[in-house]
């Protein structure tokens, strides 16, 4: 375990990565208080971190810790040279820092300079750290390296020691980390590891409970950052979101509504908010390697899939959409939310919004298999995108496209070529359509969430013509088929962020031979005697992309209450 942290400490950035995700968490698990992290564009006097107290089993007294921050190895090169190398910002902290930045109440404490940095002080520069510090150290000034492996063995001691992770999510974290070559059995194993160590956290106590999270963090961390160097995109995406969904699932219940949040509750909030920002900077590294770099091009990434089935290339095409607009989804909400606190940061999400609806209508224009799919719950995708075009007033840009899909997916089934079907096992859908009976279409169509949510668009933005063969098409050849919509229930809000998929309440009835009339009449009966969607955390807490990535990340029907929400 050791020497996998070291390995991962000794690969990390200092900017982004060990100063604001790692080192933060650590100082507090060990005791410390940490006083201010980084901030891009203003100065730091030489001190990257600072913090407060006695590092548990070590400190007998209260110190101030001043962290000067390298990443990787300390060479010579890194020791003097340019403003930012070790030993003038070593002089800025005495110089400046411990002259003008500290504040009255610790003034008095005596002081810790270290130098951090993920991997080694090399052997080049060992005599100068000697020197400067022989030179330099007071009674009230010390100084101290932290390297890998003094952060290791902090780390195996304070967060990852053998009495506090179990041996089994020790186990699994191990089994994730050599497997990340491999996405399936990597994503299995973090699974394994992430629930072992979070589905209980809610129940323990307030200091235990951001133990496990920071504990998680530390591992996803680790696990994305190896899985990046092996050039595993697809682990590194579901492995972030899948961290992000079970934090979710700890803090939710802890985080205040009306009264005044505590510094636990502003713990929480920190450590959430690292989960998502980790997850959104593994999408953005998941998506431009792949759609952000090739939707340009005519049947670029349907190729990239490199199989000759059909089904493959479909289903990847689906996933990759899904990714892209949730992505978008998640842009657009922060743009919202942030638009009057920073207006700056509110702009950079506005126009990476708007790349996503490029890229998305460029996906869908380059790649045909896009409006033909081969699985009923594909409806999550589509209904993804088009919640997305709605926050941004771009439902008029894919409009032509769901009718090309209403019609497609319907003469498909005249044709009895790969329609939509119910069936999730590859296998079944493989050999999809095994048949052109009537018995076995029947079986494949049981049930559609896809046709409903098709009909409701189409008979809002379509002309009659199109309405009327759509409706036509079903008539013909799904005539007892069970067309339905997913709500949340009262179950949903504890079971959902998890990964459990039985509960929630299925409306059926939505045939679209029954007209818009009705069938509107019947979701908004529905959508009126099932509130429970307002008593999900993350959309109480203004997060929906995180309530429908949930959905999207366990296969869940998108609700009526995001289907068409334009006036």
């Amino acid at each position: 375990m050791k020497l996998i942290l070291k390995e991962y400490l000794a690969s990390l950035r200092e900017r982004g990565d060990l100063d604001k995700s790692v080192l933060p968490n650590l100082l507090a698990e060990i005791g410390l208080n940490v006083l201010n992290t980084p901030m891009i564009g203003t100065r730091q006097n030489g001190v990257d971190i600072a913090a407060v107290g006695k590092v548990k089993g070590e400190d007998i007294e209260r110190f101030l810790y001043l962290f000067c921050i390298k990443a990787g190895n300390v060479t010579r090169s890194d020791w003097e040279g340019n403003p930012q190398s070790v030993r003038p910002e070593l002089n800025e902290i005495r110089d400046v820092y411990l002259n003008a930045n500290v504040a009255k109440e610790h003034a008095d404490l005596p002081v810790k300079i270290c130098l951090c940095c993920g991997g080694e002080i090399e052997e080049t520069v060992l005599m100068n750290w000697a020197g400067y510090t022989k030179q330099h150290t007071t009674d009230k000034i010390h100084y101290e390296r932290w390297n890998g492996d003094r952060l290791a063995d902090l780390m195996m001691r304070s967060l990852l020691a053998r009495e506090l992770l179990d041996e089994g999510p020790r186990g699994d974290f191990q089994k994730a980390v050599a497997m990340v070559n491999e996405p399936g059995a990597c994503y299995e194993y973090t699974s394994a590891f992430l629930r072992g160590l979070l589905l209980d956290a809610q129940e323990l106590p307030e200091k235990a409970q951001l133990l496990r999270l920071r504990q998680a963090y530390i591992c996803i961390n680790a696990i994305t950052a190896w899985a990046l160097e092996a050039k595993n995109l697809e682990s590194i995406y579901k492995v972030s979101e899948l961290g992000m969904l079970l934090c979710w699932h700890v803090v939710r219940k802890s985080l205040p509504e009306d009264k005044k949040p505590t510094k636990f509750h502003r713990s929480l909030h920190a450590l959430m908010d690292q989960f998502v920002k980790l997850h959104l900077t593994c999408s953005e590294l998941y998506l431009a390697k792949t759609a952000f770099a090739h939707a340009h091009k005519r049947h670029a990434l349907s190729v990239a899939v490199r199989s000759r089935e059909a089904v493959d290339v479909n289903l990847a095409m689906f996933e990759l959409l899904g990714r892209v607009a949730i992505r978008g989804i998640w842009t657009a909400t922060l743009a919202l939310n942030q638009a009057e606190s920073d207006s700056e940061f509110a702009q950079a999400m506005a126009e990476s919004t708007q790349r996503s609806l490029d890229v998305i209508v460029e996906l869908i224009n380059n790649n045909p298999t896009l409006h033909s799919p081969f699985k009923d719950d594909h409806m999550i995708e589509i209904a993804l995108v088009m919640y997305l075009a709605q926050l941004t007033d771009s439902v008029p840009r894919f409009v032509p496209w769901l009718t090309s899909v209403g019609e497609k997916t319907t003469f498909a089934l005249l044709l009895n070529s790969n329609y939509p079907t119910a069936h999730r096992d590859y296998v079944d859908l493989l050999n999809h359509p095994a048949s052109n009976d009537d018995e076995y279409r029947s079986e494949a169509c049981s049930g559609s969430i896809l046709y409903p949510y098709l009909f409701v668009w189409l008979a809002n933005t379509g002309t009659e013509e199109e309405k009327f063969g759509f409706c036509e098409r079903l008539k013909e050849m799904l005539p007892n088929c069970t067309y339905q919509a997913w709500l949340p229930d009262e179950d949903t809000e504890e079971l959902i962020w998890q990964g459990e998929t039985y509960h929630g309440v299925c409306v059926t009835d939505l045939s679209p031979q029954n007209g818009l009339n009705e069938v509107a009449k019947m979701l908004n009966l529905a959508i009126d005697n099932c509130p429970d969607i307002n008593s999900i955390s993350a959309v109480r807490f203004g997060l929906v992309p995180m309530f429908l990535a949930a959905c999207r990340h366990y296969r869940l029907p998108i609700p009526p209450h995001f289907w068409f929400t334009s006036s």
